[in-house]
């Protein structure tokens, strides 16, 4: 008979390291077998903090003027930053004005700073997960550099499952993190037209297709997981209206092969599931800067999804 698998999904966390601990901590406390969590893993922004003469600290914070006097606000500042999922650093002004006309350098040290963060998270996971029964899967998102698939394959306890074929229970799981293009120029991203063919040498790494899970980190074009504001021009969010931006490559290959699931993310305002035919498609969606762990406890069994639940905490 074949075993029940219960499955916890999360995407989009952004270097926030609160919501990596809270993932961490759910595998244990919703009793799952699997957890996957499918870029994009690193943050953003790098928040310089800067000495001022007379002592203490200031920044801009989320476009706010922030001061810290005390080691014990200065404390607090970085767990904030580091719970944005934001890096921060160390300058004196002479520093900060350096690399203020030097954005190469701040390109270098914003992914030195990056890397580190995510080596710690990857320790941390080797160190929680040790002897456990968990088996977690990761893999990078269209925001995250080349140099992140380096750092996941390295650890001992997570499986770097990006564009490759594992086995999750009996179901072949295919991992894909490319997406088509953003606004903001991401590392991996490209047309749907050169997307396809990636897709097709993926995909036909699986024997059942029927009974896979693509796990790609684009939602399919036109359907209710890729719905996002409009933008203008200055790419400003419209408040009323939101268009389709997920991948027609990705619609493709769903409608194609109708795997029994999809797992998908980069929309982090589409939260939802939703069936294209046979297949049920979910994106947990995404709430990182606000300290919120979204995801989604999905359960298969005996070739089916049983049930799957939205959770957030």
């Amino acid at each position: 008979m074949a075993k029940q698998i219960r499955i916890f999904f999360v995407t989009d966390i952004h270097g926030s390291n609160l919501c990596y601990r809270k993932y961490l901590n759910a595998l244990k406390v919703y009793n799952v077998d699997v957890g996957i969590l499918l870029g994009d893993l690193t943050g953003k922004v790098l928040i310089p903090l800067v000495e001022k003469p007379g002592g203490g600290w200031h920044t801009t914070l989320m476009s706010h003027y922030t001061e810290a006097t005390t080691q014990e606000e200065l404390d607090k500042l970085k767990k904030t930053i580091e719970s944005l999922g934001y890096y921060w650093v160390h300058q004196t002004p002479d520093e900060f004005q350096c690399y203020k006309s030097d954005p190469a350098e701040v390109d270098r040290l914003f992914k030195e700073l990056m890397l580190k963060r995510l080596k710690e998270w990857i320790a941390l996971a080797d160190e929680r997960l040790k002897g456990t029964p968990y088996k977690v899967y990761m893999a990078p998102g269209n925001d995250d550099h080349f140099e992140v698939d380096q750092v996941i394959e390295d650890s001992s306890a997570i499986v770097n499952c990006n564009n490759k074929n594992v086995m999750v229970g009996e179901h072949e799981m295919v991992t894909f993190s490319w997406t088509n293009p953003t606004p903001w120029n991401t590392p991996r991203e490209k047309p749907d037209a050169e997307l396809e063919p990636m897709l097709e040498e993926l995909v036909a790494k699986v024997k059942d297709k029927s009974n896979a899970i693509f796990n790609f980190h684009a939602p399919p074009y036109g359907f209710a997981l890729d719905l996002a504001p409009e933008l203008t021009k200055d790419l400003i969010q419209a408040a009323d209206r939101k268009i389709h931006v997920g991948s027609r490559a990705v619609a493709k290959m769903i409608e194609k092969y109708q795997p029994l699931i999809g797992l998908h993310g980069h929309i982090h305002e589409s939260r939802g599931a939703q069936k294209i035919r046979r297949t049920l498609i979910v994106n947990p969606g995404s709430e990182y800067s606000e300290g919120i762990l979204k995801g989604a406890l999905i359960v298969l069994e005996k070739g089916k999804v049983k049930d799957y639940v939205f959770t957030s905490g």
